[in-house]
């Protein structure tokens, strides 16, 4: 293993606007807040796991 320094490596880092809010699922036990650009697999996943977790 190496250590190296990274921080003549580094970019500047540019402030991002904050996405918007598309959608906000509740159930009993969790809350799911979807931002847009969301990506397609990441969104199937999340709502896999919410309908799961849910129905035990």
């Amino acid at each position: 293993m190496t250590l190296r320094n990274d921080q003549n490596d580094r970019l500047p880092v540019t402030k991002q606007t904050p996405q918007k809010l598309v959608a906000r699922l509740k159930t009993s036990h969790s809350e799911l807040f979807i931002y847009e650009e969301v990506n397609e697999g990441t969104l199937k996943t999340l709502l896999t796991e919410l309908i799961s977790h849910e129905t035990r």
